[in-house]
């Protein structure tokens, strides 16, 4: 098993009966194996290390039989290890989770008789943490680096909750600082501009053009493809503000992955740590006062982080009102409600803290988009999409890309089925090749088809992914 979401960890923290521990390890065959696997690091026998095994058995130990400090220390550095943005924070999402679940019962030092041996231990898991900390990368990576950050807080609030040593994390804190990922010039002057996409061309002249970022989308390969999705997203996003596409695009690279609703204790309650209290109250402030083009970045960054927290696409659609794209604000709109829509019950559950998922206000905020949706409705007798790609081409020769890109977004908007979406993102697609961009339109046709490997359309709609197969075996 290798841990790469926040779900994963429900189990792992959840409590074991009898007293929330479960039971000492110490007569278990995976915990011999797991002590002589890593016993050889730091050893010559260190190349040796199985250490997916090593995580696979230390899930199942904390997961299913009992809670040890020893073995959470285990998966702890398998965790850190490997330079992996998203596991680390994991990494600190679980020590903080077991401070606050069972540190202070589980096993071998758990009661009054470990008080002196716990803090020695949480000094030692630390250490090695700031220490592998210096193999992270965060280039072209701030969603992961910002999870860092945040699970850092929530860590540091923990430990200092507890009284336990907090100095190794406050070197960590200042190290994740240095290394806060730059934005260079090409992704920093359209974020500077606050108005209007129509009013934010006046530097591209003068700027070079930025490269459109190389997009692999590779089975099995879960972050990857979601690094690859969201790199896009940004491009898109940096080329032209006001177009949806980018936004559409980086939810999709955020929510694709997730099928079923996270585990809860009771029905209602997550394991799953809300947002920073202070960031998103920072966020709120600000969007009061109007927004701009810098905090409508950090926004969407957030939202890689936290996937299940609704109120921030709210936000963030909020903010792209404020600076002049209704068009970004309404695919926001229809996305989170498309991405509800998926996961009935979504609404009631809550994060570990009892905030919800969905705060009144963005209910009724999705809430307008179905109701449009109702009240809409396609009328006439062929596709759809086809027509409003026809429609589109007659556009673009006229009005130019934005123009008949709006038309096909309209469409996308309206789309309430998996085929009816792949057809409208194909159109946009195919008009995209029409325009000479025809790398852009690759990438595109590529992550339809990475959208719909899962769905079974071999079946259901054999001609769409035979056309999309030949299409992009055409363009390499």
């Amino acid at each position: 098993m290798r841990i790469v979401n926040q779900t994963q960890l429900t189990e792992v923290l959840a409590a074991l009966p009898p007293e929330g521990v479960g039971r000492p390890l110490d007569d278990s065959a995976d915990y011999a194996w797991l002590d002589e696997q890593m016993m050889k690091i730091g050893s010559l026998q260190h190349g040796g290390v199985d250490w997916e095994g090593a995580e696979t058995r230390a899930v199942r130990l904390l997961s299913t039989t009992g809670k040890d400090l020893k073995v959470l220390g285990h998966l702890l550095h398998c965790l850190q290890r490997g330079g992996d943005g998203v596991r680390f924070a994991l990494s600190l999402r679980l020590l903080a989770g077991s401070l606050e679940q069972w540190w202070d019962q589980a096993y071998p030092y758990g009661g009054a008789q470990g008080e002196r041996l716990r803090p020695r231990l949480f000094r030692q898991f630390t250490q090695r943490a700031l220490g592998l900390a210096e193999t992270l990368d965060f280039d072209n990576a701030a969603d992961e680096h910002q999870a860092c950050e945040v699970a850092l807080e929530a860590l540091l609030e923990a430990a200092r909750t507890r009284e336990l040593p907090d100095e190794a994390l406050i070197d960590l804190q200042r190290q994740l600082r240095q290394a806060r990922p730059s934005r260079d010039a090409a992704h920093a002057s359209p974020a500077t501009c606050s108005a209007p996409a129509q009013e934010c061309q006046t530097d591209s002249a003068t700027s070079p053009p930025a490269k459109l970022p190389e997009m692999r989308l590779e089975a099995g390969n879960e972050r990857g493809n979601r690094q690859a999705l969201l790199k896009m997203a940004d491009f898109l996003g940096e080329q032209n503000p006001g177009d949806p596409l980018g936004y559409r695009l980086r939810r999709h690279a955020i929510w694709h992955v997730i099928q079923v609703l996270p585990a809860t204790r009771d029905g209602v309650r997550s394991e799953l740590a809300p947002p920073s209290a202070d960031r998103v109250a920072e966020y709120r402030e600000a969007l009061s006062r109007g927004g701009d083009a810098a905090l409508w970045q950090r926004i969407e960054n957030s939202l890689a982080v936290s996937p299940y927290w609704l109120e921030g696409h709210r936000i963030s659609a909020g903010v792209a009102e404020r600076l002049g794209h209704p068009r970004c604000a309404a695919a926001i709109r229809d996305e989170a409600s498309r991405f509800v829509e998926r996961l009935p019950g979504i609404e009631a559950l809550t994060f570990n803290d009892g905030s919800p998922f969905v705060d009144d206000e963005t209910r009724h905020w999705l809430q307008a988009v179905r109701a449009g949706a109702t009240a809409g409705g396609q009328a006439g007798g062929g596709d759809p999409w086809q027509e409003g790609l026809d429609e589109a081409r007659e556009r673009l020769a006229a009005e130019g890309l934005e123009a008949a890109l709006a038309g096909l977004d309209r469409g996308l908007a309206e789309a309430r089925s998996p085929r009816e979406v792949a057809y409208w993102r194909l159109a946009s697609a195919d008009l995209l090749g029409d325009a000479g961009l025809a790398a852009l339109a690759a990438q595109h046709y590529r992550a339809v088809r990475a959208s719909l490997a899962g769905l079974g359309l071999e079946q259901w709609e054999p001609a769409l992914l035979e056309r999309l197969e030949r299409t992009v075996e055409k363009g390499k």
